[in-house]
């Protein structure tokens, strides 16, 4: 038996094609004979595992073989590549953005964003993936990504929740940007966020809870935004920093776009809570991250972030921004609390150890 993992790219420093990098390394590890095919590759370490779309079409074609493919967009060679398998299919769901999340951030001179278009066109590949009846088992990153497909009438048994795997264990050597750290511990309540910067993230929820603190409480806090700026995406940009103009929360708000894993790591043990008010989340692994770190979490109750987040820590189950901010104030000035609800956090990261998922996902490939 053979098996050929597909996804649209494989890029550095990306989610999805961390998950692949390690499902790759797992299967060979355990005698699985595997390679990764994608249409564009910039991990130069995987270009010897890269396999061309001759070999690609051999090992699809024997119904013998297994056929990985990573689902989470549109991605029209894949589905040439799925229409032609004979071999059995297994998709990895990561999920796909609700389109109309994009909707408000079409120039004027076009009926959709490049954004919006792509997350349609992802939708309806995925029910084009299910009209071909080709489908093995989907291993989905969530219980919330598993109801794209039970709603669809595919049954339960086909189903298995196998989470991604990630690269947490890399913080545990990574350094530490020393004068960066200085800088922040400076008496500030720093409050981190970290995900791209698009309009499901809940940016504005964010600001929002920020401009609803300075009025309850002080200005002595700081909002520290982490996440790639997409540049199609720049009238939503202007959006955010106009909200910040109008709180007039110039010098607290700071949004630093992409960084370092130095200055990312640096930004998890300078901060005193991780803030999350994200409207759709297929998994979301900074929360992991932050629990990680030790920092508590205090999220909206939304998608799949009360799945991720685990027991015992502070949810919301609406975008009430006194409520956010009364919560800030009380974990921050409450040492015991802050780490009852911290070592609630690293108990519940062991649930999502890469040893952990490896197990789940032998056993729902082999």
């Amino acid at each position: 038996m053979k098996i050929c993992i597909t996804v649209s790219s494989l890029l550095e420093n990306d989610a999805i094609g961390n998950d692949v990098v390690h499902q790759l390394t797992v299967l060979n590890n355990n005698d699985v004979s595997t390679v990764v095919y994608t249409d564009q590759v910039a991990r130069v370490q995987m270009e010897p595992y890269v396999t061309n779309k001759s070999k690609l079409f051999d090992i699809i074609d024997d119904r013998d073989n297994i056929l990985i493919y990573h689902h989470g967009g549109c991605w029209d060679n894949g589905q040439k590549i799925l229409e032609k398998a004979k071999c059995r299919i297994f998709i990895k769901y990561h999920n796909i953005t609700p389109p109309e999340f994009f909707k408000p951030y079409a120039k004027f001179f076009r009926k959709y964003s490049k954004h919006e278009k792509y997350c349609k066109k992802g939708v309806e590949q995925t029910k084009a993936i299910l009209r071909l009846n080709k489908v093995t088992k989907f291993l989905c990153d969530s219980h919330f990504n598993a109801k794209d497909f039970l709603r669809h009438g595919i049954d339960e048994s086909q189903i298995k929740i196998v989470p991604p795997f990630h690269k947490l264990d890399d913080f545990e050597n990574a350094e530490i940007e020393t004068d960066l750290c200085r800088k922040l511990d400076d008496g500030k309540v720093n409050i981190l966020f970290v995900g791209r910067l698009v309009p499901n993230k809940g940016h504005k929820h964010l600001i929002k809870v920020i401009a609803s603190y300075t009025t309850m409480y002080d200005s002595n806090i700081r909002l520290i935004i982490v996440g790639g700026i997409d540049p199609g995406l720049s009238l939503y940009l202007d959006e955010l920093n106009q909200l910040t103009k109008r709180y007039q929360l110039q010098e607290i708000v700071n949004i630093k776009g992409s960084v370092t894993f130095e200055e990312l790591c640096t930004y998890y043990n300078a901060c005193h809570l991780f803030l999350l008010m994200s409207c759709h989340e297929g998994f979301c692994l900074p929360v992991l991250e932050a629990q990680f770190h030790s920092l508590p979490v205090i999220a909206l109750n939304t998608s799949a972030v009360p799945e991720t987040m685990g027991e015992n820590q502070i949810v919301f189950d609406a975008p009430d921004y006194q409520k956010f901010a009364a919560a800030i104030h009380v974990l921050y000035n409450n040492a015991d609390y802050r780490d009852y609800v911290a070592n609630e956090g690293k108990k519940n990261i062991k649930r999502f150890s890469n040893k952990t998922i490896e197990d789940q996902f032998l056993k729902a490939v082999l």
